[in-house]
Protein backbone atom coordinates (compact mmCIF):
# COMPACT_ATOMS: atom_id res chain seq x y z
CA UNK A 1 0.00 0.00 0.00
CA UNK A 2 2.22 2.24 0.84
CA UNK A 3 5.90 3.67 -1.31
CA UNK A 4 8.28 2.21 1.38
CA UNK A 5 10.44 -0.90 2.20
CA UNK A 6 11.49 -2.63 5.24
CA UNK A 7 15.21 -1.13 5.62
CA UNK A 8 18.45 -3.78 5.88
CA UNK A 9 18.50 -5.22 9.55
CA UNK A 10 16.25 -2.95 10.45
CA UNK A 11 12.87 -2.44 12.05
CA UNK A 12 12.79 1.46 10.15
CA UNK A 13 10.50 1.40 7.46
CA UNK A 14 12.16 3.36 4.26
CA UNK A 15 10.27 6.83 2.87
CA UNK A 16 10.72 6.02 -0.99
CA UNK A 17 9.97 9.36 -3.47
CA UNK A 18 11.62 11.64 -5.86
CA UNK A 19 15.46 12.34 -6.47
CA UNK A 20 14.78 15.41 -4.82
CA UNK A 21 14.05 13.74 -1.49
CA UNK A 22 16.51 11.02 -2.15
CA UNK A 23 19.59 13.27 -3.10
CA UNK A 24 18.33 15.68 1.02
CA UNK A 25 18.19 12.23 2.42
CA UNK A 26 21.80 11.16 1.14
CA UNK A 27 22.86 15.26 1.65
CA UNK A 28 23.04 14.86 5.58
CA UNK A 29 25.87 12.69 5.84
CA UNK A 30 27.02 9.10 5.94
CA UNK A 31 23.92 6.77 7.17
CA UNK A 32 24.69 4.53 10.12
CA UNK A 33 26.10 1.16 9.44
CA UNK A 34 22.82 -0.81 9.70
CA UNK A 35 21.25 1.45 7.09
CA UNK A 36 23.97 1.62 4.10
CA UNK A 37 22.35 -0.47 2.23
CA UNK A 38 19.51 1.47 1.90
CA UNK A 39 21.34 4.59 -0.80
CA UNK A 40 21.08 2.11 -3.31
CA UNK A 41 17.30 1.16 -2.77
CA UNK A 42 16.48 5.46 -2.66
CA UNK A 43 18.49 5.92 -5.92
CA UNK A 44 17.42 2.84 -7.65
CA UNK A 45 13.14 3.95 -6.56
CA UNK A 46 14.23 7.64 -7.52
CA UNK A 47 14.92 7.02 -11.09
CA UNK A 48 11.64 5.45 -11.81
CA UNK A 49 9.86 7.68 -9.83
CA UNK A 50 11.38 10.42 -11.89
CA UNK A 51 10.47 8.33 -15.16
CA UNK A 52 7.00 7.75 -14.21
CA UNK A 53 6.24 11.15 -13.01
CA UNK A 54 7.43 12.31 -16.19
CA UNK A 55 4.75 10.89 -17.94
CA UNK A 56 1.95 11.82 -15.40
CA UNK A 57 3.44 15.91 -15.91
CA UNK A 58 2.34 15.42 -19.65
CA UNK A 59 -0.90 13.87 -18.89
CA UNK A 60 -1.92 16.76 -16.20
CA UNK A 61 -0.24 19.73 -18.44
CA UNK A 62 -3.78 20.77 -19.67
CA UNK A 63 -5.42 19.78 -16.10
CA UNK A 64 -6.59 23.12 -13.75
CA UNK A 65 -6.58 23.16 -10.17
CA UNK A 66 -9.69 23.02 -8.00
CA UNK A 67 -11.29 26.21 -8.19
CA UNK A 68 -12.84 26.27 -4.34
CA UNK A 69 -11.03 23.76 -2.63
CA UNK A 70 -11.85 22.88 1.17
CA UNK A 71 -8.70 22.79 3.47
CA UNK A 72 -8.69 21.65 6.96
CA UNK A 73 -5.54 23.38 8.93
CA UNK A 74 -4.53 23.45 12.77
CA UNK A 75 -1.75 22.40 14.63
CA UNK A 76 -0.53 18.62 14.33
CA UNK A 77 -2.85 16.53 17.28
CA UNK A 78 -5.50 18.84 16.96
CA UNK A 79 -8.15 16.87 15.61
CA UNK A 80 -7.60 17.76 11.77
CA UNK A 81 -7.28 13.75 11.11
CA UNK A 82 -11.34 12.84 12.54
CA UNK A 83 -12.49 16.09 11.25
CA UNK A 84 -11.45 15.25 7.62
CA UNK A 85 -12.58 11.46 7.78
CA UNK A 86 -15.66 12.58 8.76
CA UNK A 87 -16.09 15.51 6.56
CA UNK A 88 -14.97 12.49 3.50
CA UNK A 89 -17.66 10.36 4.85
CA UNK A 90 -20.49 12.62 4.92
CA UNK A 91 -19.73 15.42 2.07
CA UNK A 92 -19.92 14.32 -1.85
CA UNK A 93 -16.52 15.64 -2.53
CA UNK A 94 -13.26 14.55 -3.70
CA UNK A 95 -10.09 13.82 -1.68
CA UNK A 96 -6.53 12.16 -1.63
CA UNK A 97 -6.90 8.38 -0.93
CA UNK A 98 -3.75 6.55 1.06
CA UNK A 99 -2.59 5.00 -1.66
CA UNK A 100 -2.42 7.90 -4.10
CA UNK A 101 -0.87 10.09 -1.29
CA UNK A 102 1.92 7.30 -1.39
CA UNK A 103 2.27 6.31 -5.11
CA UNK A 104 2.12 10.18 -6.44
CA UNK A 105 4.10 9.24 -9.48
CA UNK A 106 2.05 6.25 -10.49
CA UNK A 107 -1.99 6.78 -8.74
CA UNK A 108 -2.56 8.96 -12.29
CA UNK A 109 -1.27 6.28 -14.48
CA UNK A 110 -3.17 3.48 -12.54
CA UNK A 111 -6.23 2.13 -11.13
CA UNK A 112 -6.88 1.99 -7.61
CA UNK A 113 -5.32 -1.41 -6.29
CA UNK A 114 -8.31 -3.95 -6.15
CA UNK A 115 -7.41 -5.53 -3.25
CA UNK A 116 -6.88 -3.35 -0.08
CA UNK A 117 -4.57 -3.39 2.93
CA UNK A 118 -4.38 -2.02 6.31
CA UNK A 119 -1.85 -0.61 8.65
CA UNK A 120 -1.82 1.47 12.04
CA UNK A 121 -0.86 4.61 12.82
CA UNK A 122 2.50 4.32 15.65
CA UNK A 123 1.25 7.02 17.74
CA UNK A 124 -2.32 6.15 18.39
CA UNK A 125 -3.56 2.28 16.30
CA UNK A 126 -6.00 4.66 13.74
CA UNK A 127 -6.41 2.36 11.43
CA UNK A 128 -5.21 3.64 7.92
CA UNK A 129 -6.79 1.89 5.21
CA UNK A 130 -5.43 1.82 0.74
CA UNK A 131 -9.01 3.56 0.43
CA UNK A 132 -8.86 5.91 3.83
CA UNK A 133 -8.81 9.88 3.25
CA UNK A 134 -4.83 10.85 3.66
CA UNK A 135 -3.42 13.99 4.15
CA UNK A 136 -1.55 15.01 0.78
CA UNK A 137 1.31 16.35 2.72
CA UNK A 138 2.62 13.15 2.40
CA UNK A 139 2.66 12.74 -1.45
CA UNK A 140 4.44 16.58 -1.46
CA UNK A 141 6.81 14.81 0.92
CA UNK A 142 7.41 12.06 -1.46
CA UNK A 143 6.99 14.38 -4.73
CA UNK A 144 10.55 15.74 -3.23
CA UNK A 145 8.82 19.21 -1.88
CA UNK A 146 10.38 20.86 1.26
CA UNK A 147 8.38 19.52 3.95
CA UNK A 148 8.70 19.47 7.91
CA UNK A 149 7.85 15.66 7.69
CA UNK A 150 11.18 15.34 6.20
CA UNK A 151 12.50 15.36 10.01
CA UNK A 152 11.13 12.15 10.34
CA UNK A 153 13.55 10.83 7.96
CA UNK A 154 16.69 12.71 9.37
CA UNK A 155 15.48 14.05 13.16
CA UNK A 156 18.94 16.03 13.51
CA UNK A 157 17.12 18.06 10.47
CA UNK A 158 14.01 18.78 12.23
CA UNK A 159 14.16 22.01 12.70
CA UNK A 160 15.74 23.11 9.73
CA UNK A 161 12.68 21.61 8.53
CA UNK A 162 10.20 23.25 10.34
CA UNK A 163 12.08 27.25 10.08
CA UNK A 164 11.26 26.58 6.19
CA UNK A 165 7.80 25.86 7.03
CA UNK A 166 7.19 28.62 9.41
CA UNK A 167 8.64 31.01 7.36
CA UNK A 168 7.43 30.49 3.88
CA UNK A 169 10.77 29.38 2.07
CA UNK A 170 9.41 25.90 0.81
CA UNK A 171 9.21 27.39 -2.83
CA UNK A 172 6.33 27.51 -5.20
CA UNK A 173 5.78 23.77 -4.65
CA UNK A 174 5.11 23.22 -8.48
CA UNK A 175 4.96 19.64 -8.19
CA UNK A 176 1.73 19.51 -5.07
CA UNK A 177 0.16 21.90 -7.32
CA UNK A 178 0.60 19.24 -10.35
CA UNK A 179 -0.96 16.19 -8.03
CA UNK A 180 -3.99 18.51 -6.91
CA UNK A 181 -4.29 18.93 -10.59
CA UNK A 182 -4.29 15.22 -11.36
CA UNK A 183 -6.86 14.85 -8.10
CA UNK A 184 -8.75 16.77 -9.66
CA UNK A 185 -9.29 15.45 -13.11
CA UNK A 186 -10.13 12.39 -11.50
CA UNK A 187 -13.13 13.51 -10.36
CA UNK A 188 -14.50 16.74 -12.50
CA UNK A 189 -16.85 19.08 -11.42
CA UNK A 190 -16.17 17.71 -7.98
CA UNK A 191 -15.07 19.87 -4.79
CA UNK A 192 -11.78 19.22 -3.49
CA UNK A 193 -11.32 18.44 0.53
CA UNK A 194 -7.49 18.91 1.93
CA UNK A 195 -6.21 18.32 5.14
CA UNK A 196 -2.65 18.87 6.18
CA UNK A 197 -1.34 20.78 9.29
CA UNK A 198 1.27 22.01 7.54
CA UNK A 199 -0.82 24.18 5.48
CA UNK A 200 -1.58 26.08 8.82
CA UNK A 201 1.65 28.16 8.18
CA UNK A 202 1.16 28.05 4.42
CA UNK A 203 -2.38 30.11 4.58
CA UNK A 204 -1.61 33.14 3.03
CA UNK A 205 0.14 31.19 -0.13
CA UNK A 206 -3.54 29.05 -0.42
CA UNK A 207 -5.07 32.04 -0.19
CA UNK A 208 -3.50 33.70 -3.18
CA UNK A 209 -3.02 30.12 -4.78
CA UNK A 210 -7.21 29.82 -4.29
CA UNK A 211 -9.25 32.86 -3.88
CA UNK A 212 -12.30 30.96 -3.55
CA UNK A 213 -10.93 28.35 -1.36
CA UNK A 214 -12.84 27.85 2.33
CA UNK A 215 -10.99 26.87 6.01
CA UNK A 216 -11.88 24.83 9.09
CA UNK A 217 -9.32 25.68 11.40
CA UNK A 218 -9.71 23.33 14.62
CA UNK A 219 -7.83 24.25 17.81
CA UNK A 220 -7.12 21.91 20.79
CA UNK A 221 -5.87 22.93 24.41
CA UNK A 222 -1.80 23.65 23.63
CA UNK A 223 -0.88 21.28 27.17
CA UNK A 224 -3.09 18.50 25.19
CA UNK A 225 -1.56 19.06 21.69
CA UNK A 226 2.22 19.66 22.64
CA UNK A 227 1.83 16.38 24.72
CA UNK A 228 0.45 14.53 22.07
CA UNK A 229 3.02 15.74 19.49
CA UNK A 230 5.63 14.38 21.54
CA UNK A 231 4.49 10.82 21.67
CA UNK A 232 3.75 11.32 18.00
CA UNK A 233 6.86 12.92 16.30
CA UNK A 234 8.87 10.33 18.63
CA UNK A 235 6.74 7.20 16.64
CA UNK A 236 7.16 8.52 13.80
CA UNK A 237 10.68 9.08 13.50
CA UNK A 238 11.08 5.54 15.33
CA UNK A 239 9.35 4.27 12.46
CA UNK A 240 10.82 6.22 9.57
CA UNK A 241 14.18 7.51 11.06
CA UNK A 242 17.76 6.84 9.56
CA UNK A 243 18.99 8.72 12.14
CA UNK A 244 19.05 9.35 15.84
CA UNK A 245 16.94 11.92 17.00
CA UNK A 246 19.68 14.65 19.12
CA UNK A 247 19.09 15.55 22.61
CA UNK A 248 16.13 18.33 22.67
CA UNK A 249 15.67 18.48 19.23
CA UNK A 250 12.36 17.34 19.31
CA UNK A 251 11.44 19.78 22.12
CA UNK A 252 12.71 22.90 20.30
CA UNK A 253 10.76 22.48 17.80
CA UNK A 254 7.51 22.18 19.15
CA UNK A 255 8.21 25.18 20.98
CA UNK A 256 8.98 26.79 17.73
CA UNK A 257 5.70 24.91 16.44
CA UNK A 258 4.00 26.80 19.28
CA UNK A 259 5.48 30.05 18.27
CA UNK A 260 4.82 29.76 14.47
CA UNK A 261 1.28 28.69 15.44
CA UNK A 262 0.99 31.75 17.60
CA UNK A 263 2.19 33.95 14.57
CA UNK A 264 0.42 32.13 11.82
CA UNK A 265 -2.96 32.84 13.79
CA UNK A 266 -2.12 35.84 14.05
CA UNK A 267 -2.22 37.15 11.08
CA UNK A 268 -5.15 34.94 9.96
CA UNK A 269 -6.71 37.41 12.31
CA UNK A 270 -5.66 40.42 10.25
CA UNK A 271 -5.85 39.07 6.57
CA UNK A 272 -8.71 36.27 6.35
CA UNK A 273 -12.11 37.57 6.05
CA UNK A 274 -14.65 36.01 8.14
CA UNK A 275 -17.06 34.29 5.38
CA UNK A 276 -13.51 32.59 4.55
CA UNK A 277 -12.71 30.79 7.93
CA UNK A 278 -14.52 28.84 10.74
CA UNK A 279 -12.64 28.11 13.83
CA UNK A 280 -13.82 25.07 15.24
CA UNK A 281 -12.71 23.29 18.92
CA UNK A 282 -11.92 19.74 18.76
CA UNK A 283 -14.12 19.61 22.69
CA UNK A 284 -16.94 20.81 20.63
CA UNK A 285 -16.76 18.02 17.89
CA UNK A 286 -15.66 16.00 20.91
CA UNK A 287 -18.90 16.51 23.16
CA UNK A 288 -21.27 17.74 20.38
CA UNK A 289 -20.59 16.16 17.21
CA UNK A 290 -23.55 16.34 15.41
CA UNK A 291 -24.70 19.67 15.83
CA UNK A 292 -21.22 20.50 15.41
CA UNK A 293 -20.71 18.83 11.92
CA UNK A 294 -23.59 20.10 10.48
CA UNK A 295 -22.61 23.82 11.30
CA UNK A 296 -19.04 22.73 9.21
CA UNK A 297 -21.27 21.22 6.46
CA UNK A 298 -23.03 24.73 6.21
CA UNK A 299 -20.45 27.05 6.57
CA UNK A 300 -19.01 25.18 3.64
CA UNK A 301 -22.33 25.24 2.01
CA UNK A 302 -22.93 21.75 1.73
CA UNK A 303 -26.24 21.74 3.47
CA UNK A 304 -28.26 21.71 0.32
CA UNK A 305 -29.66 17.81 1.21
CA UNK A 306 -30.69 18.74 4.84
CA UNK A 307 -34.14 19.56 3.70
CA UNK A 308 -35.59 15.97 2.62
CA UNK A 309 -33.49 14.33 5.62
CA UNK A 310 -30.67 13.50 3.53
CA UNK A 311 -27.58 15.63 4.89
CA UNK A 312 -28.37 14.91 8.63
CA UNK A 313 -28.58 10.57 7.87
CA UNK A 314 -24.85 11.36 6.37
CA UNK A 315 -24.11 13.21 9.72
CA UNK A 316 -25.59 9.99 11.48
CA UNK A 317 -24.24 7.41 9.48
CA UNK A 318 -20.48 9.17 9.60
CA UNK A 319 -20.37 9.13 13.54
CA UNK A 320 -21.90 6.01 14.10
CA UNK A 321 -18.44 4.44 12.02
CA UNK A 322 -16.07 6.85 12.67
CA UNK A 323 -15.23 7.34 16.70
CA UNK A 324 -14.01 10.82 18.25
CA UNK A 325 -11.17 10.09 20.90
CA UNK A 326 -11.01 12.58 23.66
CA UNK A 327 -6.97 12.07 23.82
CA UNK A 328 -4.92 12.35 27.39
CA UNK A 329 -5.41 15.31 29.36
CA UNK A 330 -2.89 17.72 29.99
CA UNK A 331 -1.97 20.71 32.07
CA UNK A 332 -1.05 23.97 30.18
CA UNK A 333 2.95 25.03 30.13
CA UNK A 334 3.68 27.93 32.10
CA UNK A 335 5.56 29.59 28.97
CA UNK A 336 5.05 32.92 27.35
CA UNK A 337 4.53 32.03 23.55
CA UNK A 338 1.72 28.94 25.01
CA UNK A 339 0.08 31.75 26.42
CA UNK A 340 0.43 34.37 23.29
CA UNK A 341 -0.87 31.24 21.25
CA UNK A 342 -4.06 30.79 23.76
CA UNK A 343 -4.75 34.30 23.53
CA UNK A 344 -4.71 34.07 19.60
CA UNK A 345 -6.93 31.43 19.93
CA UNK A 346 -9.32 32.84 22.13
CA UNK A 347 -9.63 35.80 19.63
CA UNK A 348 -9.96 33.71 16.73
CA UNK A 349 -13.05 31.92 18.59
CA UNK A 350 -14.40 35.25 19.03
CA UNK A 351 -14.32 36.27 15.38
CA UNK A 352 -14.49 33.17 12.95
CA UNK A 353 -16.40 30.67 15.48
Amino acid sequence: MFTRCRAVRSGTQLLLGSRALADWILGGGRLPRRHLRCSLRLRWHAYWFELNWRTEEQQLAESALPPDPVFILGLWRSGTTVLHELLTACAPWTTPRTWQCFRPSTCFLTRAPSQGTVAYRPMDRGRIETSSPQEDEFALLLLGEPSAYRGFIDPRRLRDCGERLWCGEEGPLRRWQDFLRGLAATAPGARMLLKSPNHTFRLPRLRALFPDARFVWIGRHTGEVLASNAKMWRAMMDLYGLWECPPGALEGFLQDMVRAGAAALGRCLEETPRDRLLWLEFEQLRLHPRETLLRVLSFLGADSRAADGAGTRGVDEALANIPIHSGSRAGLPDDPHVAALERAMAAARQRFG
